[in-house]
């Protein structure tokens, strides 16, 4: 059995019913199958085989999901790439996972012709759709050439099978590959239709980017899984959305809290009807209680919750009647997930004490790629040691209050000093630099660099934001700037966060 195989068996039990709806186009269950097979079937032929890669570098579509699903067909792996990364992000990536293809969005083709001479295993380059380079081949056209029928692999996937590389960033600057297997994936989407009540009359709808985990399994693959329509947003546009929800009579949606914040500051916000709406799905950061009551005015409420790329990605879940009453806790595990809180010595710590979050199940990641001694420093005896650090109240709620890695998140996207502070290491008029989070009425989080001269240099705020850009993501990019004599430091060298912290953030 595999992933793949979902598409084949909603086909053969209701392949009239809608399955994705992107701008004016709709697909049914049948076609969204037959698109599938194409795809695997022109993968095949281009000679992917069972545990070879393949590189997206895409805004969200139908196409995005044929490929996901295509490759599961054939038990190849999916590497999604964010294409808010800089070039030498991406480089790094693409070289690590080592794809035979990539697919891209005609948007990101001056990306995609900076990367060409720099990725040797990549044979062929694919553009989603008119506009991209006249040598690449054009995904359309090319699958069209193929059988829909069933592709006929020559060595059968299973649940034990990588499905898909998620990077995420390390706190050495390099980013790991978490490998996904078709099983994490499959019992994610378990998990997700267990706590959400997922049906196949539901309407999903997809705005944040599928290139992460939260998008791609809390919201594409548990709808999918459910049979449910679901209505795709190319890039997120928050006027936009919420004409979508109203048309469309969405029941959910998965968002970061700053989507549904910009989505609540439109002209047309108080007269669109969110009738139709369950609930809104949130993650990356909790949800102020000023925006909680901003939708409650509304009628709608907040599934919050906890995850991680490594657990693909539900961990816990607080149901839409705690919102409020255990606001800023992220819930209580998911169905097939086990949880608990240990101290330095490993040792379970009473109810109420803060200790490290372990976190066990069938959804949980068995490797990184490629580093093993992450892996084994990571996962010990099937337990994820998250590095979040939290506690368990005495109704069995999770509560997280720290990060064991120094990471904050910037709208909800992971953002690890270390990685920044190698850039600004980089810039000759720098000496030295720590990087903290600081609270961002906006992003939740944004980078403060504190940093030290060298000797006789004369250097600006903007000249430091200006040097970190195309070096760095947007939202990696510090945006504000205090200079020192020199950071707090232990004996051994390293900057004391939790004394900059202090120093800097009121």
């Amino acid at each position: 059995m595999n992933i793949g195989e979902w598409t084949t068996k909603w086909a053969r039990r209701y392949p009239d019913e809608p399955c994705i709806k992107y701008g004016d186009l709709v697909l049914s269950k049948k076609e969204f199958h037959l698109r599938t097979n194409q795809t695997a079937n022109a993968f095949k032929k281009a000679g992917v085989k069972k545990g070879n890669r393949v590189a997206v570098l895409m805004g969200n579509s139908n196409v995005f999901l044929e490929i996901l699903f295509g490759l599961a067909k054939l038990g190849a792996i999916m590497v999604p790439l964010n294409f808010r990364l800089s070039v030498p992000e991406l480089d790094f990536i693409v070289n690590n996972s080592e794809p035979m293809l990539m697919v891209y969005s005609p948007e990101f083709l001056t990306v995609v012709d900076e990367l060409r001479p720099k990725v040797p295993t990549v044979q062929r380059f694919i553009c989603e759709m008119d506009g991209g380079s006249d040598n690449d081949l054009h995904f359309e056209k090319w699958i069209q050439q193929y059988s829909d029928e069933d592709p006929k692999p020559d060595e059968e996937p299973t649940l034990d099978d990588p499905h898909i590389i998620m990077y995420t960033s390390g706190t050495t600057g390099r980013p790991k590959g978490a490998v996904i297997t078709q099983g994490n994936t499959q019992w994610n989407a378990i998990n997700c239709i267990h706590m959400y009540s997922f049906e196949s009359q539901d309407v999903g709808v997809c705005c944040a980017p599928l290139f992460h985990i939260g998008a791609l399994n809390a919201s594409a693959t548990p709808s999918l899984y459910a049979g449910c329509l679901y209505v795709i947003q190319r890039f997120f546009d928050p006027s936009g959305i919420l004409k979508i929800i109203e048309k469309e009579r969405a029941t959910s949606m998965f968002g970061i809290p700053i989507m549904f914040l910009m989505m609540s500051q439109m002209p047309e916000f108080e007269q669109t009807d969110l009738a139709s709406l369950r609930f809104f799905i949130a993650g990356g950061s909790p949800c102020p209680k000023s925006l909680i009551e901003t939708y409650l005015k509304k009628g709608v409420n907040f599934n919050q919750g906890y995850g991680l790329t490594e657990t693909a990605t539900a961990v816990t879940a607080l149901r839409t009647s705690d919102a409020l009453r255990k606001i800023g806790s992220c819930g209580k595990p998911v169905f097939h997930v086990d949880i608990k809180i240990v101290d330095l010595n490993g040792n379970e710590t009473p109810t109420g004490e803060m200790g490290e979050i372990l976190v066990k199940g069938p959804n949980v990641i068995k490797e990184y790629w490629k580093r093993p001694d992450d892996t084994a420093g990571t996962i010990v005896n099937g337990w994820l040691y998250t590095g979040d650090m939290g506690y368990i109240d005495e109704e069995n709620y999770l509560y997280i209050v720290d990060r064991r890695k120094d990471m904050y998140i910037s709208g909800g996207e992971n953002v690890y000093p270390a990685e920044v502070e190698d850039v600004l290491m980089s810039f000759n008029k720098i000496a030295d630099a720590g990087v903290i989070g600081i609270p961002d009425q906006k992003w939740g989080e944004s980078g403060l660099a504190v940093v030290v001269k060298t000797p006789n240099a004369e250097v600006t705020e903007e000249e430091i934001i200006d040097f970190c850009k195309g070096k760095l993501a947007k939202y990696k990019i510090p945006k504000k700037v205090e200079f020192t004599a020199a950071l707090p430091r232990t004996l051994t060298g390293k900057i004391l966060k939790k004394d900059m912290r202090a120093m800097y953030i009121k």
